[in-house]
């Protein structure tokens, strides 16, 4: 059959192989030098931060802060309810949900004329049906 080999003349390997060597050693310095600069950095910032009474203290200012923060973040949490905007929510959202109640009232009604039509004769027996299942006698439509 016929076979498709891969070759190259051997000083084309070298070449690539020169190449991939230079390029890898350029990446190499470039990240001596990247971690040169980031110690160069880091040992200027230690330098800053070197521990006084001042920093201490508005260390623990800051704590007291975030602490104070978090209680007021939970005082305003129970007065959300009181939100106009949450109630502007609610408000668009209860056309929507009496429409759905409305529905599945008149479902369970559909449903109820089914049965009678299906099962004449068990009156009772739906009745309890529906009633251990929580459907009052007296349901109605919302208006």
């Amino acid at each position: 059959g016929i076979s498709t080999y891969y070759w190259m003349f051997p000083s084309e390997a070298g070449v690539r192989l020169n190449n991939l060597l230079a390029s890898l050693e350029g990446e190499l310095a470039q990240a001596k030098k990247a971690k040169t600069q980031l110690d160069c950095d880091l040992a200027t910032k230690q330098a800053l931060l070197c521990e006084s009474d001042d920093r201490g203290s508005l260390l623990e200012n800051l704590k007291r802060l975030e602490e104070e923060d978090a209680g007021l973040e939970a005082q305003l949490a129970k007065f959300a309810d009181c939100d106009p905007d949450v109630y502007r929510q609610m408000k668009k959202g209860l056309a929507s949900s009496k429409d759905s109640a409305n529905r599945w009232v008149e479902n369970l009604w559909n449903l109820q004329s089914w049965m009678k039509k299906k099962y004449p004769g068990h009156d009772k027996d739906m009745k309890l049906l529906f009633k251990q299942h929580g459907v009052a006698d007296d349901l109605d439509t919302i208006p």
